[in-house]
């Protein structure tokens, strides 16, 4: 990893409501394939694994019509696609699909590049969502609309971090670092990281049954995906965070040091069946 980023000056820190951004707007701008595309490839390998043994479980088929929304470079919806194949597509959503075009996608996924708080995609056999509910202040009205995209019978999926952990590490650096990057980036464009605590329940009061559960917690160890998309995430995120720079310094520097052992935050899906 490049050595820590000068901070620079910047106003907004603490911006009020009416100049929030959104997510990509001026963090994580996903026209920026060469610094984005290795992040959230980090952050796919954290979570992968988990994503795709949970779909698994929902009994996913050839034949089954899915939509992936908040797609990014399109690693979930990629795996899908080959599991519903033969005859069976997937619709690939995101206000930005420059990434996910840098990829030779399968011929049964369709990009569809627009806000998913305006889009009517149709109905779907799964409708799955990761990371996007969280960075998104609207998130109980955008988890409403995933619901009613989901066909009778159908499953709805979404996953989002909470953090646990970070809180009650052992190292002042990280739990400051950690709390910083909490405070900015819920200032910053509305991050929520409590809001999956209770997936099970909000899915509930959307009339969904069926509905499970399930939690991983990746250890912060050097060299590990979960490192390398916190080194990638702070460096974009360090000249907006109110931070002493010798505090963020001693952060990356733990997170390179073989012999440091931590645990990240905690990534939660949950999915819920619409009624036949």
């Amino acid at each position: 990893m490049s050595p820590a980023p000068t901070r620079t000056p910047e106003t907004g820190a603490h911006q009020p409501e009416h100049r929030r951004e959104r997510y990509g707007d001026r963090l994580f701008r996903p026209e920026r394939v060469a610094t984005e595309l290795p992040r959230l490839s980090a952050l796919a390998a954290m979570y992968d694994e988990h994503t795709f043994r949970c779909l698994k479980g929902l009994g996913i088929s050839p034949g089954w019509r899915c939509l992936d929304v908040g797609a990014g470079p399109g690693d979930v919806a990629r795996w899908l696609a080959g599991a519903v194949d033969p005859g069976g597509t997937v619709t690939a959503l995101d206000r930005s699909v420059r990434m996910l075009n840098t990829f030779a996608n399968p011929s049964n996924l369709d990009a569809l590049e627009a806000d998913a708080l305006e889009a009517e995609p149709g109905q779907y056999d799964l409708v799955h969502c990761r990371i996007t509910l969280m960075h998104t202040p609207q998130r109980a009205r955008l988890l409403a609309r995933l619901a009613s995209w989901v066909r009778p019978g159908g499953w709805l999926m979404v996953g989002d971090d909470v953090d646990f952990a970070t809180h009650s590490s052992p190292h002042p650096a990280l739990r400051q670092t950690f709390a910083a990057m909490r405070r900015m980036l819920n200032t910053t464009i509305g991050t929520d990281f409590h809001f999956a605590r209770d997936y099970p329940g909000r899915l509930a009061e959307l009339g969904l049954t069926d509905i499970g559960e399930a939690a991983t917690t990746p250890v912060l160890r050097a060299d590990s995906p979960a490192n390398d998309f916190w080194l990638r995430t702070w460096d974009q995120l360090w000249p907006r965070m109110e931070l002493d720079e010798a505090v963020y310094r001693e952060a990356r520097r733990l997170l390179q040091d073989p012999e440091v052992v931590d645990l990240s935050l905690t990534h939660v899906a949950a999915w819920g069946r619409r009624p036949e």
